[in-house]
């Protein structure tokens, strides 16, 4: 009896030996995965750009004001033709530049209401049309970035011949985006490599290939380089700022 007890014993103790066994290994495997899931590094890497505009586009506003629609037309004519002989004498071509069709906004004698005679109903009156708003806007844009803030200072003079004509300043504008955004995105990557070797030294790591890589924010900025316009609109700096951000993890060699 005794004996059947003691290998009894045995029999419990070898298979919980051996459940402790498999347990450690199950853990010390689980541990190991933790480890290597743990064994990455998360890094954001920024890249910034200068880059100077490509187009520039200065607006001419003709606006005026008629009680008398055809006499309205007449006055945007007259206007208009004032507009194109400066631009003639400028040497801007007609390919540089487009006519918007002319804009006319009927301005009404807003409805009133007027009690009926027995106080009890309201009639409306018919709405009349008071005069007429018009506008023109006649769109120059020209590749030569240099030399668009003299037209726009000699436009200027237009305004001494018609208080119906306004010019905008010019506006810069970077028309090959994703160009320079793929050359960002380019440095950006180079960056964060650059940023995890820099931070695995310290432990004296390296990187042990990329896990994955995302794009992040991509802006356009005011231009601070520029001290005699960094006061402007960004829309009116003819350079620009670009940045791109991405995040990259790396694995860690140890």
């Amino acid at each position: 009896m005794n004996k059947l007890k003691k290998v009894q014993f045995i029999i419990i103790s070898t298979i919980l030996s051996f459940g402790l066994i498999v347990s450690a290994a199950l853990i010390s495997n689980a541990i190991d995965k933790t480890n290597k899931l743990d064994n990455r590094i998360t890094v954001k890497g920024v890249a910034e750009k200068r880059i100077k505009s490509d187009k520039a586009l200065i607006k001419i506003i003709i606006s005026n004001k008629n009680e008398n629609l055809d006499n309205l037309k007449k006055e945007i004519d007259a206007s208009e033709k004032i507009v194109i002989d400066k631009l003639k004498s400028l040497k801007i071509s007609e390919n540089s530049y487009d006519i918007e069709n002319l804009k006319i906004q009927p301005n009404y004698d807003k409805t009133k209401e007027k009690a009926s005679q027995n106080n009890e109903e309201t009639v409306a009156l018919e709405s009349k049309i008071l005069n007429y708003d018009g506008q023109e806007i006649i769109s120059i844009v020209t590749g030569d970035i240099d030399k668009a803030k003299k037209f726009y200072e000699n436009l200027l003079e237009l305004k001494l011949q018609s208080d119906n004509i306004e010019i905008t300043k010019p506006e810069y504008i970077v028309t090959n985006i994703d160009k320079y955004k793929k050359d960002l995105l380019v440095d950006a990557t180079k960056n964060a490599e650059f940023r995890a070797i820099e931070m695995l030294k310290v432990n004296s790591n390296e990187i042990n290939g990329l896990k994955s890589m995302t794009q992040g924010q991509f802006e356009i900025l005011k231009d601070n380089e520029d001290i005699l316009n960094k006061d402007e609109e960004m829309q009116n700096q003819i350079y620009k700022r670009m940045r791109l951000v991405v995040t990259a993890t790396y694995f860690i060699r140890y």
